[in-house]
């Protein structure tokens, strides 16, 4: 009997060992799978870091041609929807409430007739005069009572359809009037934009750059005196750039590799470039006003601020420059004043402004600053 008991709990705790095992072993899985699945949020957010800056570098141009915005555009009027079988519809709804009194009125009525013709019983004739009088007097009210009825359920839905066709001509009057006004403000703003007025430029510029898709903070400072801007960009820090090279070994963990510091200049320098350059070709895209203006690359240290590249650009060939392959191509053709180290390291030089400016005094300068994303 004690051997019996001995056995039945070494089986017990040989399950426990087993359950512990079992719990163990999931836990293990588990921490596996968790551990799997951050390595490849790391590298993928990894890969999206460096194909956003890459991103950057696809530059692109393309004028707007105001001639066909100044095309009106065709007020398109809707229709008001035609109401008149809703009347009928109203009117046949209430002649259907009368249908089953006056079926039984006439019903009794027929009964009462009936009985007047075949009857001898003097009562019963009586009675069913008296109801045949009565029944024809209820159904006469009954009919006057539908008529009344269906006039005034008709009327009054007329009226209530008639205010509403009123109302929905009103509306269409003024969405009318609203889109012309609208049209007569959007062509005079491209008539204003076309003669070179500063305020409508300024306008334009704020609308267009702040909907530029950067995926990180860019600003810029732009003055502008006898049409001709001085764009002062503000560049990200150098941070910004990662400074490992993720890839993703057969295991599934990450593997991470220090870049080389010329690399990191490098891909610094590409995307200062590519920033200034994309900024432009949308100012001179949307700006036909522009045909000579200045770009200043510009980096914030605290409260130092250094100018790391600068350019002249001509409209003419803008669009040559926003054709290249990259940023820093685009500077090339665009002729770029910039200095550097032997690791491709940014050095800081000071900056004059625009020369056509002529030492102009500070009031006849036009500025304005745009947080581009």
């Amino acid at each position: 009997m004690a051997r019996k008991k001995d056995d039945q709990g070494v089986r017990i705790q040989s399950g426990v060992r087993q359950d512990k095992g079992k719990v163990y072993v999931d836990e293990l899985y588990f921490r596996h799978v968790d551990q799997m699945e951050r390595w490849r949020q790391e590298y993928e957010y990894s890969q999206s870091v460096e194909n956003a800056l890459i991103g950057i570098s696809k530059l692109d141009y393309e004028e707007v041609d105001y001639t066909s915005l100044k095309v009106r555009n065709p007020w398109n009027e809707r229709t008001v929807p035609d109401c008149s079988g809703v009347l009928e519809k109203v009117r046949i709804e209430e002649e259907r409430k009368f249908v089953m009194p006056i079926i039984m009125h006439t019903g009794l009525l027929v009964i009462f007739l009936v009985i007047l013709l075949v009857s001898s019983n003097v009562i019963a004739l009586w009675i069913s005069g008296i109801g045949v009088v009565t029944l024809l007097v209820l159904v006469v009210m009954l009919l006057q009572k539908r008529h009344q009825e269906i006039e005034r359920i008709v009327r009054e839905k007329k009226k209530e359809i008639d205010d509403w066709i009123e109302n929905e001509e009103r509306l269409i009057k003024e969405e009318k009037e609203k889109h012309e006004h609208e049209e007569d403000e959007r062509i005079k703003a491209i008539e204003r934009l076309l003669a070179g007025d500063i305020a409508a430029i300024f306008a334009k510029i704020d609308q267009v750059l702040t909907a530029a898709p950067f995926p990180f903070h860019v600003s810029a400072d732009i003055a502008v005196y006898m049409n001709i801007p001085s764009v002062k960009i503000w560049l990200p820090p150098k941070s910004i750039i990662p400074t490992q090279i993720c890839s993703l070994q057969s295991s599934g963990r990450p593997s991470f590799q220090e870049k080389e510091i010329r690399t990191i200049n490098k891909q610094y320098f590409e995307l200062c470039a590519a920033i200034s350059m994309r900024v432009m070709s949308l100012i001179y895209a949307h700006i036909p006003s522009f045909d000579i203006g200045y770009i200043y690359g510009m980096s914030k240290d605290g409260r130092n601020t250094e100018c790391l590249f600068t350019s002249k650009l001509e409209r003419s060939i803008v669009e040559d420059a926003c054709h290249a392959a990259n940023g820093l191509a685009a500077l090339q053709i665009l002729k770029a004043t910039f200095d550097c180290d032997t690791s491709l390291s940014l050095i800081p030089f000071e900056f004059d402004d625009p020369m056509e400016w002529d030492n102009v005094e500070t009031k006849l300068v036009r500025n304005v600053h745009v947080d581009v994303s």
